[in-house]
């Protein structure tokens, strides 16, 4: 279940812990007398810190919550389009993640990007947003300011393409850009950790949005934490020295297999069968490395996701509907066939609501291929499995 095996992830997150405090520039005494001791403004700190410049001058907005929420929403629905996120809220529900039949993935993704935070970028506009009472003199929101900038500069070097990025290519890009604000706000932290030896109000309120969040959502909040797979992604990689932080901002992956530590290469396109003269297509997605391992470590456990995890060759839903209701076919790749049954075997497993609607489920191993159908109907069904 979700939560088995973290030990190996404590381990290797120990040992990415703390990267930038010896990559990035030399450290000062404390946040407070930062721009003294190196001479440099916050916005050129942060240009020396990542290794670029702004190519235009930070905008930031003090806004109210109202206005705060309200942009959040437009990206969400620029990003996904109109309907979008109820789609996948259906379609993920009917894969497995069976919370998403008692909670709204647009109020939660809303919830992510404005609970626990103090600011937010505004990807479209590329301007920074915070509230009214932002206080630069507090060492909280000066720390906060830091990784917002950091936020910028990386968007300005690495913009992510609002409504072209598929779901899986949209979570490794912004998990990346998040982990390296994270990671900017750790270093200041500890230059200042007297201030930070206890828990902010901040981090306890966003501790409780993440435990109260389904697992798909919770999971995205955690990329960029000391512990999240992007955050480790990316200190690695500088400890390692096999990539420098302005080469990871400006050719970022381009699947979360690459955050896992998986080889990008190895994916091929997978094909969905066209749908039925009286099927209505209503979205078609890919799951992606990051989320099936998610979804497998709820089920089974922590060493099981991880492992087939990185076997992941790559995958295709398809939520579609007709007139006995809606439907689901998941179609994923797999290096072996080996991980193809053990992987059937798992994702056969349900949790669904036992007083929602009797639905007609077939998980099937062929080859290197698992087939997911979930439907409404046993007629939908059977054609499905004969296509």
């Amino acid at each position: 279940m979700k939560g088995v095996g973290t030990l190996t992830s404590l381990i290797v997150a120990a040992t990415a812990a703390g990267v930038l405090l010896v990559l990035l520039s030399p450290d000062p005494k404390a946040v407070e007398t930062k721009d003294q001791e190196t001479g440099l403004s916050t916005e050129a700190y942060v240009e020396d810190t990542l290794g670029l410049q702004f190519k235009t001058a930070p905008e930031i907005h003090r806004v109210s919550q109202e206005i705060f929420l309200a942009k959040i929403d437009e990206n969400l629905a620029a990003q996904f389009g109109a309907g979008g996120l109820a789609r996948r809220s259906r379609a993920l529900e009917l894969i497995g993640f069976h919370e998403f039949g008692g909670h709204s993935m647009r109020d939660g993704l809303i919830a992510l990007q404005s609970i626990g935070v103090r600011g937010w970028l505004d990807e479209r506009e590329g301007q920074l947003l915070i509230p009214n009472d932002f206080n630069i003199e507090e060492i909280e929101d000066r720390v906060i300011l830091h990784g917002l900038l950091a936020r910028l500069l990386v968007h300005q070097h690495s913009p992510l393409v609002i409504g072209r990025l598929s779901d899986d290519e949209w979570i490794a890009q912004s998990g990346l850009h998040s982990a390296i604000a994270e990671s900017m706000k750790a270093k200041l932290r500890d230059e200042s950790r007297e201030a930070f030896e206890l828990p902010t109000s901040l981090v306890t309120e966003r501790e409780a949005l993440l435990a109260s969040l389904p697992i798909y959502l919770s999971a995205l909040g955690e990329l960029p934490q000391e512990r999240g797979i992007a955050r480790i992604f990316l200190e690695t990689r500088l400890r390692t020295g096999s990539r420098t932080l302005p080469s990871l901002i400006e050719a970022p992956p381009q699947s979360t297999l690459q955050l896992l530590g998986g080889d990008p290469s190895a994916v091929s396109p997978v094909t969905i069968p066209a749908p039925l003269v009286d099927q209505e297509t209503q979205l078609e997605e890919s799951l992606g490395a990051f989320q099936l391992q998610t979804l497998i470590e709820w089920l089974e456990s922590y060493e099981q996701a991880q492992a087939l995890a990185l076997l992941w060759r790559g995958d295709r839903y398809r939520l579609f509907a007709n007139s006995s209701g809606d439907h689901l076919l998941w179609i994923c790749g797999w290096e072996t066939e080996a991980a193809a049954t053990r992987a059937a075997e798992i994702l056969s497993r349900r949790h669904d609501n036992p007083n929602a609607s009797k639905r007609f489920f077939s998980m099937i191993a062929r080859g290197k291929t698992t087939i997911l159908i979930n439907c409404a109907d046993d007629k939908t069904l059977k054609s499905i499995e004969d296509l």
